[in-house]
């Protein structure tokens, strides 16, 4: 079972949502000086519009992935997502990334399955469980060499749910390593560059 996005998407949405309605306010009161606003300690916006960014290595429980992602990218408590999804598969690493000032935010999840076949079979086995879930995925630029697949993908769900992912596959020994970002169509712009640097560091360790 692989994770589902849409869910993802959708309560990644809400926590941004809650954040962002939040901020407005405060840059509201901040407008409004005549009205004295108590002071209450709050989690700065600030730190999430100009952080201090520096590079990080991921390193998978077993060792053998590894890529590099800027700081910027907040991790998930796990407490908020399920680590293991089933017997076949179980999330690795799950953060975020906002651009506030832009109204932008994705996603970047990465995944240990226990699945058997090729990557042309690892792909079809994504495409098949998609459909299952209600939704439609078409695979774009996909590029196969050796023992990892890259590609872009269009995701929907009814009329009102379209993203777009960056995907890599990795084939290790016995085991298949999944990393995607994903976001929203139209804001998908604000990541693409970023993405391809992620997915371009992520390799295998023999």
């Amino acid at each position: 079972m692989k994770v589902d996005k849409f869910l993802v998407l959708i309560t990644i949405s809400i926590l941004f949502l809650s954040f962002f309605t939040f901020w407005r306010f405060k840059k509201l009161a901040e407008s409004l000086p005549k009205i004295e606003i108590p002071k209450v300690e709050i989690p700065r916006p600030e730190t999430f519009l100009q952080p201090k960014t520096e590079i990080k290595e991921f390193i998978s429980p077993d060792g053998k992935l590894k890529f590099k992602y800027s700081s910027d990218w907040i991790e998930m408590p796990k407490e908020g997502w399920q680590e293991k999804i089933s017997d076949e598969a179980k999330i690795l690493f799950f953060a975020t990334k906002y651009k506030i000032e832009k109204g932008a935010f994705a996603s970047l999840v990465v995944q240990e399955l226990n699945w058997k076949g090729n990557l042309e079979e690892v792909i079809a086995k994504i495409e098949k469980e998609v459909k299952e879930r209600g939704g439609e995925i078409k695979i774009m630029n996909l590029k196969i060499e050796d023992k990892e697949a890259n590609f872009k993908a269009n995701y929907k769900r009814g009329e009102k749910i379209n993203f777009i992912s960056r995907e890599k596959i990795l084939l290790g020994e016995g085991k298949v390593y999944l990393i995607s970002i994903f976001s929203f169509e139209r804001i998908w712009p604000e990541f693409e560059n970023e993405a391809e640097e992620i997915l371009n560091s992520a390799h295998l360790v023999f």
